[in-house]
């Protein structure tokens, strides 16, 4: 238990000894020959936390939590995880809005379209799947084409491509296709 020292000084005031017993004498004008009392008492022991800047948490995946991204307009979050699912959450009231099953491995990584009108998911497998954020249903068959698990994912920028088509994902068979995610296909493969 910690302890903090006190003394009285000539108009009885009670002054607290930080550094020294000599210095807080020689500071406070107390007489080296007379008796000083020194008192004690304990201090409180509070069970200090670390300060983090966590106003709140999404509790709601039931393994870990791989990937998480906002949405272009800030307004909505989306999340993949261990257990095979992506979830969308309203940032603004802390909630979940829809919990999407497709994947049979764990997610690994996501990707918000530059529109925020789809959403693009890649597991262990290999496997890629497109999701309407509005509604949680999937767009379309998950399109296969990668032999491991999908590291990366990324879509054409908007300024070049406003209608969103294009999609990147990069893959642990050290390929990255290019695919047309209105028709499903991939329309390029890069390697090397």
């Amino acid at each position: 238990i910690p302890y903090a020292f006190y003394v009285r000084d000539p108009n009885k005031k009670q002054v607290e000894i930080v550094g020294s017993l000599k210095e807080t004498i020689e500071n406070n004008s107390l007489g080296t020959e007379t008796v000083l009392e020194i008192k004690f008492q304990p201090l409180s022991l509070f069970r200090v936390h670390p300060v983090t800047r966590c106003t709140d948490s999404l509790p709601g995946h039931t393994d870990s939590l791989l990937h998480v991204s906002f949405s272009p307009d800030g307004e909505r979050l989306a999340s993949g995880g261990g257990d095979t699912t992506v979830r969308f959450w309203n940032v603004s009231t802390r909630t979940p809005r829809h919990v999407c099953r497709g994947h049979k491995n764990h997610v690994l990584c996501t990707a918000w379209s530059p529109d925020g009108k789809r959403f693009a998911s890649g597991d262990k497998n290999g496997k890629l799947i497109l999701w309407d954020p509005n509604t949680g249903d999937a767009i379309g068959r998950p399109f296969n084409g990668h032999k491991q698990w999908i590291t990366s994912l990324t879509w054409e920028p908007h300024h070049r491509n406003a209608a969103c088509e294009r999609l990147l994902s990069g893959s642990k068979d050290k390929t990255a296709r290019i695919w047309n995610v209105r028709t499903g296909r991939s329309i390029m493969t890069l390697t090397g």
